[in-house]
């Protein structure tokens, strides 16, 4: 035998997020051996699900629970994590990576999954102690003291972010009220009457929801005490936590003279302008899509670890969909839900039991849906939307879901 093919190539990703987690468990089952993986995160843990911080924030999941991973499993693929590090520097040339307090690491090949930040509004008094993102666990441990003390939090920003962090907040005893510049909640996710229907929801939960809220300036003498919004109404507060989007972490590979958008780009393989360096998850920029989700960062890494394998294998984009439970309100949304020229909508609302339902049809396909307070069905319908199937047969009853859908029966 070859000593050459005994030999496994140096592959690291610097990032320790859900994707990199995804990639390692996709690598192990196309071509274990074939690298030594090492994976290193500035976070001081184990790849963790982020998806469920607000429940962590919310006492109903404990920090522990939501670890991807436990230390052995990462062990027994052979991969080398290191958490807690910071990458300081790519060395395309030399093919290194420069680690803060360390010496540089070789790789053969380098993956990207830096991920993404929070952003920071630039207003006046945005510098002032109170005012936090939320992000990872450390941001969480922070707001568990604010909310513990009961202090006043003003959360800016109705996303998904922001809804999760108000939520988390008022459940773990905080009094909070929401600031939303939009006319509606989770706008690229719902149309109107979906969103209005989850912003009553979630204001029974205690929470105040004010829209059409641009925030001006937050006043404080050295810490946070008030909000003020641009038609100069006040907001007294004892903290402000910023959750209005979030920007891809490209700073490693821009520094680099790696190509880089908004993300960093890359093309139907993952690869970036360095063939042997790639990108995926929220740092990534696909045909000029930024995802920021984690389905898109899964169908990546599927397609990254055949092509590491020597597999044929393309990354197509991914249909964008949200299947949540967002601020304890079951949030489905998928594809075209906002129906476009020559498209339909069937459209069934109940809102004495908090639920709505909205399938958009375009050319006898199902192309959108939006479903808020009951997703069960949500996996059927997204199925029907990536697979293009004809829904005629299926048309009269599929609003009430796969169980009653009977394919023999005509429209």
């Amino acid at each position: 035998m070859n000593r050459r093919c005994l030999v496994s190539e140096p592959l690291v990703i610097v990032g320790n997020g859900m994707a990199a987690a995804r990639l390692v468990d996709e690598l192990a089952k196309t071509s274990l051996g074939r690298y030594a993986v090492a994976v290193i995160g500035e976070e001081p843990r184990l790849a963790y699900n982020r998806v469920l911080l607000s429940s962590v924030l919310a006492g109903e999941t404990g920090s522990h629970e939501i670890e991807l991973r436990p230390a052995d499993w990462w062990r027994h693929r052979g991969v080398t994590v290191r958490y807690g590090y910071r990458v300081t520097e790519i060395d395309v040339g030399r093919r290194e990576l420069k680690i803060e307090g360390e010496e540089s690491m070789e790789y053969s090949k380098l993956v990207l999954a830096t991920g993404s930040t929070p952003l920071r509004l630039n207003l006046p008094g945005a510098d002032l102690a109170g005012v936090h993102t939320f992000r990872d666990t450390r941001d969480v441990d922070l707001l568990l003291t604010l909310a513990a003390a009961r202090k006043r939090v003003v959360v800016v920003g109705g996303g998904l972010l922001g809804l999760e962090a108000a939520y988390g907040l008022a459940k773990a005893g905080a009094p909070v009220t929401l600031l939303h510049l939009m006319d509606r909640l989770m706008e690229r996710q719902l149309d109107g009457p979906a969103a209005d229907l989850l912003k009553t929801l979630v204001e029974r939960k205690g929470i105040r929801i004010l829209l059409n809220a641009s925030t001006a300036r937050i006043h404080g003498d050295g810490h946070v005490e008030a909000v003020e919004l641009a038609d100069g109404s006040r907001i007294e507060a004892d903290a402000v936590i910023f959750a209005a989007g979030i920007k891809p972490n490209v700073a490693l590979a821009k520094e680099a003279g790696i190509a880089v958008n908004r993300g960093v780009v890359v093309n139907d393989v993952m690869q970036t302008s360095s063939s042997d360096i790639f990108a995926l998850g929220e740092c990534a920029e696909h045909r000029g899509t930024c995802y920021g989700l984690v389905e898109p960062a899964y169908e990546q890494a599927r397609v990254l670890a055949r092509h590491l394998a020597g597999r044929p294998a393309a990354y197509q984009g991914s249909v964008v969909s949200t299947n949540l439970k967002v601020s304890g309100v079951s949030v489905f949304s998928a594809g075209d839900f906002m129906g476009g020229e020559g498209s339909e909508s069937l459209v069934l609302t109940d809102r004495r039991r908090g639920t709505y339902k909205k399938l958009v049809i375009a050319d006898g396909r199902l192309t959108g849906a939006v479903l808020i307070g009951d997703n069960v069905d949500a996996l059927w319908y997204l199925e029907l939307i990536r697979n293009g199937d004809k829904v005629a047969a299926i048309r009269t009853d599929m609003m009430f879901g796969r169980a009653l859908a009977r394919p023999s029966k005509a429209a």
